[in-house]
């Protein structure tokens, strides 16, 4: 089961269940194509009930909606968003920017736009 959610904005078209290949670090907008450990994502919840607070089936106190609206609108670029997740035990770390978050195995749960 997922427990760790974030938002990716990207160009590339991904189905459902895909996982998103790694990112590259970027350097003053600039792809250095030097690869990450993970897929590179805006940080939403690290609640396994998280798509359950999403579809209101469970009411949801802790803050990860504000999150997700908050994430859906930041400054990425990329035509696509998704939702997308991992197990923690699959392996994360913070990334540089405010927020980011660098998932191992990244999987579309859901696409947003």
């Amino acid at each position: 089961m997922y427990n760790i959610w974030g938002i990716r904005f990207d160009n590339r078209e991904f189905s459902i269940g895909e996982e998103i290949p790694k990112s590259h670090r970027w350097d003053g907008g600039i792809d250095t194509e030097e690869e990450l450990s993970g897929t590179c994502a805006i940080f939403v919840s690290d609640e396994s009930d998280f798509l359950d607070y999403l579809d209101g089936t469970i009411e949801e106190v802790s803050g990860e909606l504000n999150n997700y609206r908050a994430a859906l609108e930041s400054d990425y670029p990329g035509k696509h968003i998704y939702l997308v997740a991992i197990e923690s035990r699959w392996g994360w770390e913070w990334g540089e920017d405010e927020g980011e978050i660098i998932m191992n195995g990244a999987e579309v749960v859901r696409r947003i736009k």
